[in-house]
């Protein structure tokens, strides 16, 4: 989302570029000397270039921290997103990369986030998945999340904009009687009601005074509200006749956004992004595989860490493109990924 205009931030901070000066010249003698004086005047020449060159940044992303900015009331954020990922391996247990035969993955999505109070804003994201592994493909709609912002706190000269997060999301996915042959590529969907809830902070920094510096900090807790009820080969595994309920595990996601003015229209970003899963749990009968052994039902707990480059394009203020490689580095019993990212934002 875009953030909001800095005016009052803009003006403090041309107002201390040369407050040094004027501080200066109320503590200096009565009748200063034509060197003080000449001093003086070449610093406050010094700092009026610098507060000429300065702007209002404008900013789009960064790819994945989410943003601690309602949209203003009346306003409507659109972002539609397209990721190309391909997963070509899994860590294991160990946190060893093993390779795995690639998978392909096309997901659009489209963030719409509208403003209804000055404290509150309403978010929906719609997506889908279509992909690929060999021979077979599958594509369906992803589960739903829907979530509500609550501004807690708006951005001054000395403190952060803190956002609070609760949203539900609904299971829409397919998640169950999948297809004994597609590997479980046609899962798209987790089949159970999660409620999370999230804190989101994001501060801009002038430590550059033609170059600010724009820090996010994204975390969210998810917590699914039911056992599941899954029947043949399903997102947790299964076989042939399996029956059963699953328990999901809980899931924390913490990601750290940094964004670097190069230009007010140019900016690079970067995320590093931690998520970490609880184990899900299954009770009932485990089915049998196409080759007659148990199957599998399940997860163990899991964990991953990765990392979003990223640049953004601002048109104005209030549109914007971004564009990025978001790639995994570490992780145990999860996907060994890379994904390309592109991304325009408009707000209206």
């Amino acid at each position: 989302m875009i953030q909001e205009k800095y005016t009052k931030l803009f003006s403090a901070a041309a107002i201390l570029l040369s407050s040094s000066c004027f501080s200066d010249v109320a503590k200096s003698p009565a009748q200063p000397t034509p060197q003080q004086i000449e001093v003086q005047l070449d610093q406050a020449e010094h700092d009026f270039q610098i507060a000429k060159e300065m702007f209002i940044p404008w900013y789009t992303g960064p790819l994945i921290t989410g943003s601690a900015t309602n949209v203003p009331p009346g306003n409507v954020n659109l972002q539609p997103y397209l990721y190309f990922t391909v997963n070509y391996a899994e860590y294991n247990s160990h946190g060893k990369s093993v390779n795995t035969p690639n998978t392909y993955l096309l997901n659009p999505l489209l963030l719409i986030e509208a403003g209804i109070t000055s404290w509150l804003d309403f978010t929906i994201i719609p997506q889908a998945d279509f992909r690929w592994q060999k021979d077979h493909y599958a594509g369906n709609f992803d589960d739903l999340p829907v979530q509500f912002g609550f501004q807690v706190v708006k951005e001054s000269a000395y403190v952060p904009n803190v956002r609070f997060i609760l949203g539900e999301v609904f299971p829409t996915g397919q998640y169950q009687h999948l297809s004994s042959k597609k590997g479980g590529i046609d899962a798209t969907g987790a089949g159970v009601y999660a409620t999370s809830v999230g804190l989101n902070i994001s501060k801009i920094l002038w430590w550059f005074k033609l170059h600010p510096i724009s820090l996010r900090l994204a975390t969210s807790y998810n917590i699914p509200d039911a056992r599941t009820s899954v029947h043949g080969f399903n997102a947790y595994g299964g076989g042939h006749h399996t029956r059963g309920k699953v328990k999901v595990g809980n899931t924390l996601n913490v990601d750290l956004g940094v964004e670097f003015s190069l230009t007010q229209k140019w900016v690079f970003a970067t995320d590093v992004a931690y998520t970490y899963s609880n184990k899900s749990t299954f009770t009932g009968n485990p089915g049998v595989t196409d080759a007659g052994t148990p199957a599998k039902n399940g997860a163990p707990s899991s964990d991953q860490l990765s990392l979003a480059p990223a640049i953004e394009y601002n048109v104005s203020d209030s549109a914007g493109f971004i564009g990025g490689v978001w790639f995994s580095v570490a992780g145990r019993n999860s996907a060994d990924f890379v994904s390309a990212i592109l991304s325009y934002t408009v707000l209206f």
